[in-house]
C-alpha cells in the first residue's frame, strides 16, 4: 500500500514538472529569458564575446526600433565630436565674434594712417560793397578751389593708442573664448553621448528583466492551474510583470529624449535618431591618477581658456580707464595742401601750396569734469571685472574638487557594484534552485530578480558616472581636447567622421 502511494506521488510530481516545462518554457530557453546559468554580465560589459554581443545587439536594436517605430543612426563618440565641431551654432557664433573683434581691432589702428583726400569747391559770390566807404559797387564772381589735402598726426589723439590696446586685448579674449566654447562643446557632447549610452544599456537590462517577469508569470499560472501554486503568487507575478513593462516604457522614452538632446547638442536635426555603436561599457581612465586637487587647479590657472579670456578683458578695461587721462594730452597734426585756386572771371586757376602745423592742448572734457567722472566709472567697472575673475577662479577650483571626488566616488561605486552584481546573480541562481526543490518561496525569487536588475543598472550608472567625471576633470583642468577625450577609444564607427585638425 505504501509503495503504491509513493509510486503515485512520483507520477504526480513528474506530471507537474512536465506541465511546468510545457507551459512555462522553463529556465533553459535562451530565446525567452536571460539564462542565469550562462549569464556573464560583467564580461559582456567589457565586450569579451563578439558573437554574443552581435546577437544580443541585434535583438536589442530590433526591440528599440519596434517599440519607438524609428530607424537608428549608429554613431560613436568620435563621430559626435566631429559633427559637433562642424555644425554647432554656438561654436560658429564664437568664431564669428572673433572675426568681428579682429576687424574692430584693425579699424582701431587706422588712426596711424594719414588722411589724404581731394577737395573741390565752387562758389557763386554776388552782392554790393562800399568802396572807400562812399561808392557803391556791385560784384559777381565765382571762386574755385581744387586740390589735395594731406594730414598726418605727429602727436595724435592719445586716446586712440589706449583704445587700440584695449581692442587688441579683446581680440585675444575672443581667441580664448573660441577655444573655451570648443572645450565646452566637447564636454557637453561627451556627457550627452554617455547619457544616451546609459539609456541603451539600461533598456537591454530592463527588457531582459521584463522577459524574466513574463516567464515567471507563465510559470506561476501553470503551477496554479495544476494546484501546486497560489493565487497570490499569480497576482504578485502579474504586478511584477506590469511594473517591469512600465520600466521598459519609461526607459524607451528616456532614450528618445536623450537622442534628441544629443542631436541638438551636436547641431543637427533633433529628430535624428542617434544610437551608440558601443555594445559594452568600461571605465575610461583619462586623467593621471597622481594628480590631486591643488595640482589640477595650478594647471587650470595656466590652461583654462575662460580664465585667460577674463584676464584679457580685465586688461582691456584697464586700458579704457587709462584712456581718460589722454584727454589732457596735446595733439599735434602736420598738414599739407596742394591746390589750384582762383575765380572763373579771371581765367585759369593759380597754384597754391599750404603747410600748416596744428597743435591743440585740451583741458579734458567739460573742463575736466567729464573726464574725471568717466575715469571713476571705468575704474569701478575694472574693479568689478577683477572681482569676477577672482570668483571665476574660485568656481573653477570648486568644479575641480567636485569632479575629482565624483571620479573617486564613482570608482568605489564601480567596485561595489561589480561585487553586488556577482552576489545578486548568485543569489538569484540559488533562489531559483531552491524554488525548484521547495526550499525558497516565489517571493524570494522575485526579490532576487529585483536585486539583480537593480545591481546591473547601478553598475552601468556607476561606470557612466566615472567616465563623465573623468571627462569633466579634463575640462575643469583646461586640458580637454579631442585627443585627450578619445584616449584609447576604439568603438566601431559607421559614419567615419574624423576630427578636423584645424579645430
Amino acid at each position: 500500500m505504501l509503495s503504491n502511494m509513493k509510486l503515485h506521488m512520483k507520477t504526480v510530481i513528474m506530471a507537474v514538472f512536465v506541465c511546468i516545462l510545457t507551459h512555462a518554457g522553463a529556465y533553459c530557453d535562451d530565446g525567452l529569458i536571460w539564462n542565469y546559468k550562462k549569464d556573464d554580465f560583467l564580461n559582456y560589459l567589457k565586450n569579451e564575446d563578439p558573437k554574443q554581443i552581435e546577437e544580443r545587439q541585434q535583438i536589442l536594436d530590433d526591440e528599440v526600433k519596434k517599440a519607438l517605430d524609428i530607424n537608428l543612426l549608429p554613431v560613436n563618440l568620435e563621430d559626435c565630436a566631429a559633427i559637433a565641431l562642424q555644425n554647432s551654432a554656438a561654436y560658429k557664433v564664437s568664431k564669428s565674434r572673433r572675426t568681428e573683434a579682429k576687424w574692430i581691432y584693425a579699424n582701431s589702428m587706422g588712426f596711424l594712417i594719414p588722411e589724404v583726400y581731394y577737395r573741390y569747391q565752387y562758389q557763386d559770390v554776388s552782392g554790393t560793397v562800399l568802396v572807400g566807404g562812399v561808392l557803391i559797387d556791385s560784384i559777381h564772381y565765382n571762386p574755385v578751389y581744387s586740390g589735395f589735402v594731406f594730414e598726418y598726426p605727429i602727436l595724435a589723439d592719445f586716446r586712440q593708442y589706449f583704445l587700440a590696446a584695449s581692442k587688441k586685448n579683446l581680440l585675444k579674449a575672443m581667441d580664448h573664448n573660441v577655444n573655451y566654447t570648443k572645450e565646452d562643446l566637447l564636454l557637453r557632447t561627451a556627457v550627452a553621448y554617455y547619457d544616451l549610452l546609459e539609456s541603451k544599456l539600461s533598456i537591454e537590462v530592463l527588457i531582459v528583466n521584463l522577459r524574466d517577469r513574463q516567464e515567471q508569470l507563465r510559470l506561476m499560472k501553470a503551477r496554479f492551474e495544476i494546484g501546486i501554486g497560489t493565487k497570490f503568487d499569480v497576482l504578485r507575478a502579474e504586478a511584477e510583470s506590469a511594473r517591469a513593462k512600465q520600466q521598459v516604457i519609461t526607459a524607451l522614452n528616456d532614450l528618445r529624449l536623450r537622442q534628441a538632446f544629443l542631436a541638438n547638442t551636436i547641431g543637427i536635426d533633433v529628430t535624428t535618431t542617434l544610437y551608440p555603436t558601443e555594445t559594452g561599457l568600461t571605465p575610461r581612465d583619462l586623467m593621471d591618477k597622481k594628480q590631486d586637487i591643488d595640482s589640477l587647479y595650478n594647471i587650470a590657472l595656466v590652461t583654462r581658456e575662460d580664465i585667460k579670456a577674463k584676464e584679457k578683458e580685465v586688461r582691456s578695461l584697464n586700458y579704457l580707464r587709462k584712456m581718460n587721462y589722454a584727454d589732457f594730452a596735446p595733439q599735434v597734426y602736420l598738414s599739407y595742401e596742394h591746390a589750384r585756386v582762383g575765380a572763373t572771371q579771371y581765367g585759369s586757376l593759380r597754384p597754391n601750396y599750404i603747410y600748416s602745423l596744428n597743435a591743440v592742448v585740451p583741458l579734458g572734457k567739460k573742463m575736466g569734469y567729464g573726464t574725471i567722472t568717466q575715469e571713476k566709472a571705468d575704474a569701478a567697472r575694472l574693479y568689478t571685472a577683477e572681482l569676477e575673475l577672482a570668483q571665476l577662479k574660485a568656481d573653477v577650483k570648486e568644479s575641480i574638487l567636485t569632479s575629482y571626488y565624483s571620479s573617486r566616488s564613482a570608482t568605489e561605486k564601480i567596485d561595489a557594484s561589480e561585487k553586488e552584481v556577482t552576489s545578486a546573480d548568485e543569489s538569484l541562481r540559488f533562489s531559483l534552485v531552491g524554488f525548484d526543490v521547495g526550499t525558497t518561496t516565489f517571493i524570494d525569487v522575485l526579490n532576487s530578480q529585483t536585486t539583480k536588475t537593480q545591481a546591473r543598472m547601478a553598475l552601468i550608472s556607476s561606470i557612466v558616472e566615472y567616465n563623465k567625471a573623468q571627462t569633466r576633470m579634463l575640462f575643469d583642468s583646461g586640458t580637454l581636447t579631442t585627443k585627450s577625450m578619445l584616449k584609447d577609444y576604439d568603438a566601431p564607427t559607421h559614419l567615419h567622421y574624423k576630427i578636423d585638425p584645424c579645430d
